[in-house]
């Protein structure tokens, strides 16, 4: 009886919150004269804050008409793909039907796709899929994980399974073994709960503009991925007088021609010392490039010139050449007061300097501390790391 008692209780706790996400999935807004469609299928805060949204913003597709070459190029990165609606997905198309065995715990999800979006239930609790997936976060480059937001409670959930690219099919999401132990007939069954303020913290970074907490977040409360104006603010304004001839009247509202300014801006996602979590290992590290960066002699006997975009065009995809980052090193240590290097004076430049580390099976990212002797204690990152966050006030946690 009390196994039956929890197998109704589940049935009944993800019908309830499908039904809640249901009630508010609708066809996404066309900004361009669905005003009405808006205001007939949207609770009132939200038609109140896309107007807001496009009254300041003007849309990727806006900044082509005179940015062509960094329109293109920002289509070809991961940045503009940081947020994809589940619905819309090639995922959903091929999970429809399908399902996948949780490798740590007694649980198989079912997947279904239905003219409402990807659905996902769990194999003899739920009769058939009924909560819905609404957003796959992450660019595919390595991964994409699964998350969706009741609109009327405003929690959320980030789901135990995710899609990785080494693989090309769906594993255990990054840092889930935590949840191996989980309560019956809660949200836990999915994944990962997330409180309202959790689950906007967690989706900010991959999106334009995220909705503040008095809008209920529906889908059409977010502009999705990181584009153009996520890293230069809204420019609807520049391009009204782009149009007159006037641009220049509209100033730019990010400064990005000073290092430390363009990476302690990247740094409020990818991280540096005042963000990155203090239980961070030195793998977990390796991800926040900017952390490294500012550690790196590079940077810190350059004059503090040196920033992201010495060796990345922050438009387009991360290169793949090493040759590329070869002729960035060379940029500034093949002077005639600098030494060739001894070891492998035709090599590359990353491999000894900026190695690989494996953060999770098949996900590795380079270490941006760029220094020399990795067996010296100064260098441990974990130590760094603590040290900081003893002595800074302002580190988060």
């Amino acid at each position: 009886m009390p196994r039956m008692l929890t197998i109704i209780t589940v049935i009944v706790l993800a019908a309830s919150l499908g039904l809640f996400l249901l009630s508010q999935q609708k066809e996404p807004f066309n900004v361009e004269g669905g005003e009405d469609q808006l205001a007939q299928t949207q609770p009132q805060s939200v038609v109140e804050w896309r107007k807001l949204i496009d009254s300041r913003f003007a849309g990727d597709q806006a900044c082509a008409e005179c940015h062509q070459s960094e329109f293109d190029a920002h289509q070809r990165s991961g940045h503009s793909r940081t947020a994809t609606p589940a619905d819309h997905s090639e995922l959903a198309r091929a999970l429809d039907g399908q399902n996948y065995t949780d490798p740590n715990r007694d649980t198989v999800y079912q997947f279904e796709r239905k003219p409402n979006g990807l659905l996902v239930g769990i194999e003899g609790t739920d009769p058939e899929p009924v909560f819905p997936v609404q957003w796959l976060i992450g660019s595919g480059t390595h991964a994409q994980t699964p998350v969706s937001i009741d609109p009327t409670s405003r929690n959320g959930v980030e789901f135990r399974w995710s899609w990785f690219a080494s693989t090309q099919e769906l594993g255990l999401t990054p840092d889930h073994e935590r949840f191996d132990t989980f309560r019956p007939a809660s949200l836990e069954c999915f994944g990962r709960p997330m409180d309202a303020q959790q689950v906007l913290a967690c989706v900010n970074c991959h999106m334009t503009a995220v909705p503040p907490p008095t809008v209920v977040p529906t889908q059409e409360a977010f502009l999705p991925n990181v584009g153009c104006e996520r890293c230069h603010g809204p420019r609807k304004d520049h391009v009204e007088l782009a149009k007159q001839g006037r641009a220049s009247e509209a100033k730019p509202l990010l400064e990005w021609s000073h290092a430390e300014t363009y990476l302690r801006q990247c740094a409020q996602c990818h991280r540096d010392e005042t963000n990155a979590p203090t239980d961070s290992t030195p793998a977990s590290l390796a991800r926040f490039q900017p952390y490294g960066i500012l550690k790196s002699k590079c940077y810190l006997n350059s004059g503090k010139k040196l920033s992201c975009a010495n060796c990345h065009d922050p438009h387009d995809v991360t290169s793949r050449d090493p040759e590329h980052y070869v002729q960035a090193c060379n940029a500034c240590h093949a002077g005639p007061k600098q030494v060739a290097c001894s070891l492998n004076p035709d090599g590359d430049c990353v491999d000894c300097h900026m190695p690989t580390v494996e953060w999770h099976p098949g996900i590795s990212f380079h270490d941006h501390w760029i220094r020399l002797d990795r067996t010296d204690p100064k260098d441990d990152a974990r130590a760094v790391l603590d040290a900081v966050h003893k002595s800074s006030p302002e580190a988060s946690p």
